[in-house]
């Protein structure tokens, strides 16, 4: 008679509990590091794009909208389908804007729930004034022609320096 490899396992087995985790029905608590869904805190933003530098599947997008003459509104787009929830975005953000939780169950049939989203409005910078940039314009001209100068005596010194020597 030819024996059948693991029916005795399987015999055991069979009348033993589950060894698995009974999720749903009772939530997994996930370990102290876990990297899960990312909750990105808009007021503590400040714009300067870091996040979507470090991000290698280019999940972050930034997104700006003039308002008005003084004031822009930014909005932060993370999608969570093309992230690798690697963390380098919350390590780099300088504000520790954002931050990935230890949620885990993100199950949809519609793309736009993989979307984080966040807008804050922010300053625009002020524009220059054109006699300001001329006239810094014109400084730095004048630095470079001193500077120029200064060349020129050096270079001359240098030769008569040299032709002293060689006259000795």
């Amino acid at each position: 008679m030819a024996k059948i490899p693991y029916v005795k396992h399987a015999l055991k087995n069979l009348f033993k509990a589950p060894i698995t985790e009974k999720y749903p029905k009772s939530p997994i608590k996930m370990p102290e590091k876990y990297r899960g869904k990312i909750n990105f805190d808009a007021e503590k933003c400040i714009g300067c794009g870091m996040c979507i530098r470090v991000c290698s599947p280019g999940a972050i997008s930034k997104n700006i909208k003039k308002l008005n003459d003084t004031e822009q509104e930014i909005t932060m787009s993370f999608n969570l389908g093309s992230c690798t929830f690697c963390n380098m975005c919350a390590d780099f953000c300088p504000k520790k804007a954002i931050e990935l939780t230890k949620e885990y169950s993100m199950v949809s049939t519609d793309k736009d729930d993989f979307i984080v989203k966040g807008s804050f409005t922010k300053k625009l910078p002020p524009k220059p004034d054109p006699k300001v940039i001329a006239a810094m314009k014109a400084k730095a001209k004048e630095k470079a022609k001193a500077k120029e100068k200064a060349k020129a005596k050096e270079k001359a010194k240098a030769k008569e320096n040299k032709s002293k020597e060689e006259n000795k």
